[in-house]
């Protein structure tokens, strides 16, 4: 399984320390008969924090330097035979994907996670053909792609060279679920990720609980969206990053030209 390479966003002192406890493990050390027959410990995979909705080229272009990637809203339109970046069904944008690209610096740089809407049967295919032309022409082969979509099945032909697949679990509140209820988005989630051989799972940060419970060895991505606080972001950041298996954290920034909120 690829992993995303450990870069992620530090805004407080108290994650600066944690950001400096990491860059110590990485600092040479002198090498003697005793530590060289010593095994080396296992390196934890770091969690990235990734700004949420980047569906604009000012948007992009404002938090490049910020961030170690970006999640974005597409739809794969037939009539253009390419992805466009919207959210909505009936927004009429017309900016593609490509064109989103080629108006940031160094495109190759960046990882990127694509909310795929309207991934069917009917466009899978289409769809990641394009998709392979556009890493292709923009040389995105740094980082993995992630594609997330509620069709685990059609999910499948895209976990390929430098495509992370993630199923994108059911939204409820796990405060409010009986143990019935409990158990049957557990078996749903457990249907759905064996059918479609799905290695990673991606879901609000209030649903991290629940998916530590049952699927503790699966990889996560995760989205907290309910402030733009940045102390309130650190804890949260500071809280998630305690589970290795959780690659990404989405979080939200009050951008004047494109207001991120909590709905996905």
């Amino acid at each position: 399984m690829k992993h995303l390479a450990p870069v992620y966003r530090v805004t407080s002192p108290g994650l600066l320390l944690v950001g400096l406890a990491i860059l110590l493990q990485f600092l040479p050390v002198s090498c003697t008969k005793d530590s060289a027959d010593e095994t080396p410990l296992p390196v934890t995979r770091q969690m990235q924090v990734w700004l949420h909705r980047v569906n604009s080229i000012e948007k992009a272009q404002h938090f490049q330097e910020l961030y170690a990637g970006f999640e974005l809203d597409v739809h794969y339109e037939p009539a253009f035979q390419t992805y466009v970046v919207k959210h909505d069904f009936g927004d009429t944008s017309t900016l593609t994907f490509s064109r989103w690209l080629g108006g940031i610096n160094h495109p190759e740089r960046l990882g990127y996670w694509l909310d795929f809407k309207n991934l069917s049967p009917d466009n899978g295919a289409a769809a990641l053909a394009e998709l392979l032309r556009i890493r292709e022409t923009f040389n995105l082969k740094t980082h993995p792609i992630v594609v997330e979509a509620s069709y685990p099945l059609v999910l499948k032909p895209f976990d390929t060279l430098n495509f992370r697949p993630s199923y994108y679990i059911p939204w409820f509140d796990p405060t409010l679920l009986t143990t019935e209820d409990e158990l049957m988005y557990r078996d749903l989630i457990l249907e759905r990720v064996t059918a479609g051989d799905n290695g990673t799972i991606s879901g609000y940060s209030d649903q991290h609980g629940f998916m530590q419970k049952w699927f503790p060895d699966m990889n996560k991505l995760l989205w907290y969206l309910d402030s733009y606080d940045p102390v309130l972001q650190d804890s949260v950041i500071a809280l998630t990053m305690k589970d290795p298996k959780v690659e990404v954290l989405l979080v939200a920034e009050d951008y004047p030209l494109q207001k991120s909120n909590s709905s996905r």
